[in-house]
């Protein structure tokens, strides 16, 4: 078994024939990810369909409109990585394998939790009775479909492909000369794209009156605000750290990640519900609608903010050696430049025949 695995490994990973061209894999993949990006945006039309047919019932507009944006910002990313492979660049290949890595690592919560709403939200159609029985089915069904399409199955082939050795040489015959995205190692790419992500709490805290929880206290408001600005400023500077490999940018993430991790298991552990829809600017009609969905609780919330912190630890811990000091700087090398560093280093062949057994 062992001898199978590293022959598996050595003929399609980095170890494997580099020089093998990946053109056509390349192609493929780029045309699935524009598919992947239609179909993002086919499902941002078909929740606008359904909203404008049966309300938005318990969620708030605000909160329609930010799950708009992020499947907007799908069918961008999947194009654009799309166009890119096509293209064969490299910092297509590069993105790619990060956003496969990040999703197939935090994806998972999501997708779990996601697959642990969506029966509740089935029966909720079903009892609203705006959509027939089959209606109701299929959104539930096309809805875990596309889930486990872009959280699992996708990621995974990515992973494999973009991993070979002749796709990131193939890359490089076609575009010499490195990118920005050569110069940094891939896991502080995703740790950088994470942390970018982050900094965006401060806009997404607007759709919630910028409440947040703060050990047991929920701050909103200007007070609210203020502290979100902060820790998006955090965010932010925690992605550039990471880019630039700076030490001190790994333990601002560790600090980021277990204090809002303790202070929101803290704050859901103790927290109403009610409370914290009324803190949110939630209307009597939203909250009622709100108390139907079970999945929402003290109990699950306090989970999921657990077991996202254990994650984020470990992934930070796994990237750890990725940061180096300051001083030591990875000189990023043009395809050529390692060509000719190859053929410089191969041993001299000596020009004497090779003496045979019978002389």
């Amino acid at each position: 078994m062992k001898n199978f695995i590293k022959k598996a490994k050595e003929r399609v990973w980095l170890e494997g024939d580099p020089d093998k061209d990946r053109s056509v894999g390349l192609v493929v993949c780029g045309i699935l990810e524009i598919v992947l990006g239609i179909l993002c945006f086919s499902v941002a039309m078909l929740l606008l369909v359904m909203v404008s047919s049966t309300g938005l019932g318990g969620m708030k507009a605000a909160h329609f409109w930010m799950a708009m944006g992020i499947m907007f910002y799908l069918t961008a990313w999947f194009i654009i990585m799309g166009l890119g492979s096509l293209k064969r660049c490299r910092w297509a290949r590069s993105l790619t394998l990060v956003g496969a890595w990040v999703t197939i690592f935090f994806g998972t919560l999501v997708l779990a939790l996601a697959l642990y709403i969506l029966p509740e939200l089935h029966n909720l159609l079903m009892e609203s009775e705006l959509i027939s029985p089959m209606g109701a089915l299929v959104f539930l069904y096309i809805a875990i479909l596309v889930l486990l399409v872009l959280q699992v199955i996708f990621p995974l082939v990515a992973i494999v492909f973009y991993s070979m050795a002749g796709v990131q040489t193939t890359c490089e015959r076609k575009h010499p000369s490195p990118g920005w995205t050569d110069r940094c190692p891939l896991p502080l790419l995703a740790m950088g794209s994470i942390s970018i992500l982050g900094s965006l709490s401060v806009f997404v805290g607007g759709t919630t009156n910028f409440v947040v929880f703060f050990f047991g206290t929920i701050l909103k408001g200007g007070t609210g605000f203020a502290v979100l600005l902060l820790i998006s400023i955090s965010f932010a500077y925690v992605g550039w750290g990471a880019y630039k490999r700076k030490t001190h940018a790994w333990w601002g993430a560790y600090a980021l990640v277990l204090l809002t991790s303790s202070s929101m298991m803290l704050t859901f552990s103790e927290m109403d519900m009610d409370m914290l829809y009324l803190h949110m600017d939630y209307t009597e009609e939203q909250m009622t609608h709100l108390a139907g969905l079970g999945p929402f609780n003290p109990a699950v919330l306090t989970f999921v903010s657990g077991i996202w912190g254990i994650m984020a630890c470990v992934f930070l811990v796994w990237v750890r050696d990725c940061f180096r000091p300051e001083k030591d700087q990875v000189l990023a090398k043009s395809y050529e430049q390692i060509k000719a560093e190859e053929e410089t280093n191969k041993p001299a062949e000596s020009g004497k025949p090779r003496m045979r057994v019978g002389d």
